[in-house]
């Protein structure tokens, strides 16, 4: 029997306890927002005319919770799309078999949303990764920098050994300490079993969470969590997104897997030189966020919510759509 609970339902883009797939992105043929002017579409959809570098985008659900629906929009160079050029229009949200009008769907910016984001970052320190260490710890102090004053960090090494070397805190002194402390691990890769702890710790966090996993190779070490299955599982029931960055000859697929089925996104970093770069974009991803709500909605574990992303700029209209079960 499905609970119900009345909620505002509130969509944030940055960031799925859900069950989630995207349906693709693609550009529309023809525009039917009407997006020929410089300003806007004749649905009142803002088009951002100084884009001319989007070619697709790509939405994911982040999270599901009794704050509503998370969702990050980035274009196809994995950059977050600006909160300032969607308006409610750009939005189609089937529930249930029922379409919420776009009219009623207002948007608001996270940033007056009052939520800090906490995010656990899970480093890897395996063998392998001796000639690239100082270019993940100054990537990963990037992200720390780009923090806003309230949002909380934890950081977490790996090898085939596991050590949270600072715990969830706000100050951004004490993280970057914490990613500079440890000398060299040197071992094997328990991948599964470290990201299964940022996904525990960041659980008992509020308000926008991720984990955030780097790694330049593949599992080969867990003992706990021993199945790719078993932790996009919990992080489905924690209701926490797993963003994670590929090194070089980095098991894509695996991590691409884990990112599209929890509401995150991958990232593939070709050299370490471009880590940093990755870092930042996502730390703008989760800082670009919109709330979506509508008045009404009735959260019911299990029901399918169906949302389409539409994006217009310079070089035409885009689409997303993807599919969430309700936890």
């Amino acid at each position: 029997m499905m609970k119900n609970k009345k909620v505002l339902a509130m969509i944030l883009l940055a960031g799925s306890v859900a069950a989630l797939s995207l349906s693709g992105c693609f550009k529309n043929p023809t525009d039917p927002f009407g997006s020929g002017g410089s300003g806007s579409g004749s649905a009142g959809i803002t088009k951002n005319t100084g884009d001319t570098q989007t070619t697709a985008i790509s939405a994911a659900a982040s999270q599901v919770n009794h704050h509503g629906v998370y969702l990050s929009v980035l274009n196809q160079a994995g950059n977050p799309i600006p909160a300032s050029y969607f308006q409610g229009a750009n939005f189609q949200i089937n529930y249930n078999g029922t379409t919420v009008k776009s009219g009623s769907i207002t948007l608001s910016t996270a940033s007056g949303s009052g939520q800090a984001i906490s995010t656990s970052l899970v480093l890897d320190y395996s063998g392998s990764m001796s000639g690239d260490i100082t270019s993940l710890e100054t990537a990963a102090s990037s992200f720390v920098n780009n923090m806003q004053a309230a949002d909380r960090g934890e950081i977490i090494k790996f090898d085939d050994s596991i050590v949270e070397e600072k715990a969830f805190t706000a100050d951004k002194t004490a993280l970057l300490a914490g990613i500079h402390s440890t000398d060299y691990f040197g071992g094997s890769t328990a991948l599964y079993d470290a990201i299964y702890m940022g996904v525990t710790h960041t659980a008992h966090e509020t308000g926008q969470r991720a984990v955030v996993a780097f790694t330049d190779g593949g599992e080969n070490a867990s003992t706990f969590i021993t199945s790719q299955a078993a932790l996009i599982t919990a992080a489905k029931s924690n209701g926490v997104p797993i963003f994670t960055i590929g090194l070089g000859s980095a098991d894509t697929t695996s991590l691409q897997d884990i990112s599209s089925q929890t509401g995150g996104f991958f990232y593939n970093a070709p050299t370490a030189a471009d880590l940093t770069t990755i870092y930042q974009k996502i730390a703008q991803a989760f800082t670009n966020t919109v709330i979506l709500s509508w008045p009404g909605f009735t959260y019911q574990s299990g029901a399918l919510l169906v949302i389409q992303v539409t994006y217009i700029c310079a070089t035409g209209t885009y689409t997303s759509t993807i599919n969430v079960t309700l936890p």
